[in-house]
């Protein structure tokens, strides 16, 4: 026998087509509803609840936590404190470095250095040593009326051929702040000028680190390496005790001022805007940082 074929026939008085077909638009009608009462519940939620509230935190959006500056804020002196400007120089000429177009303006000239020179010995300021001041802040010596610290960054070889000759006619006292793997090469100090220097008596040579890098970024291990081999290696050349660093680029945290003292320095020096040396200020001392623009006014209005 032949099977019955149902769709799209009459069987026992029912269409069935229209019946399926009844019951599928029926099923679609109700899930359209579901999903429009989905939908408005959600968009309510959100709109009444902008900014959903995690268990257990108080959400006050009118009183929002403040964002941690990323600003270092400027030091405080504080304990002894003294006046003691310490000059900063980079370059005393143009700058030998094309690709360096930062250090534009920390090139002085020679005839200004001069000039400044000539002012501090007419204004009767005295140029002493690194150790000089710090015994003085200690409270084991006294000052002469107008002290000032003469110091240059990096050793550039115009160190030797500009400034030393105008150091040696005043007959001034000065520190040069040595980064010692960068001697010896392009725009630097050879070694040989170096002790040239040395023997003059003029220039005392302090540390700048090892490779002239930012000491904040480093591993503790690394910082260590880059301020004990600086220090390690300038005695053992020269023969002298180096008990200070200056921070390349004028970076420093807690960490390299906790990891200097360890490695057996007694100061610091920074590039922070003052005239004031204190007893808290020992590790990140300020420095007066001059300027290529300046005139002689600007100058004595630094000191």
């Amino acid at each position: 026998m032949r099977r019955a074929n149902f769709v799209g026939t009459k069987f026992g008085g029912v269409d069935w087509d229209y019946f399926f077909m009844d019951k599928i638009l029926q099923v679609l009608l109700f899930l359209s509803f579901i999903l429009i009462a989905v939908l408005y519940i959600s968009n309510n939620f959100v709109s009444n609840n902008p900014t959903p509230t995690l268990l257990g935190q108080n959400n006050k959006s009118s009183n929002p936590t403040p964002m941690p500056s990323l600003e270092t804020p400027t030091p405080v002196p504080s304990g002894r404190q003294i006046k003691v400007p310490i000059l900063l120089y980079h370059y005393i000429g143009g700058n030998p470095n094309p690709d360096d177009k930062a250090r534009d303006a920390l090139s002085v000239s020679p005839r200004n250095f001069d000039e400044q020179m000539e002012f501090l010995r007419k204004e009767g300021f005295q140029p002493i040593t690194l150790d000089t001041m710090m015994a003085a802040l200690l409270g084991q010596i006294s000052l002469p009326t107008k002290p000032v610290v003469i110091s240059f960054e990096d050793g550039y070889v115009d160190l030797y051929h500009n400034a030393f000759p105008i150091l040696q006619k005043y007959g001034f006292r000065a520190v040069a702040f040595i980064p010692t793997r960068l001697m010896g090469t392009k725009y630097y100090l050879s070694w040989e000028q170096l002790t040239i220097i040395q023997k003059s008596g003029l220039l005392s040579f302090q540390s700048h680190s090892v490779s002239h890098v930012n000491l904040t970024e480093l591993s503790k291990e690394r910082m260590m390496l880059e301020l004990a081999d600086s220090k390690k290696q300038l005695e053992q050349r020269f023969g002298i005790p180096v008990n200070f660093v200056a921070y390349p680029y004028g970076f420093s945290n807690t960490q390299v001022w906790q990891t200097a003292q360890q490695a057996g320095y007694v100061g610091g020096l920074g590039t922070w805007p003052s005239t004031i040396q204190s007893e808290g200020t020992i590790f990140n001392m300020p420095r007066i940082k001059v300027s290529g623009d300046w005139d002689i006014a600007t100058f004595a209005s630094k000191l």
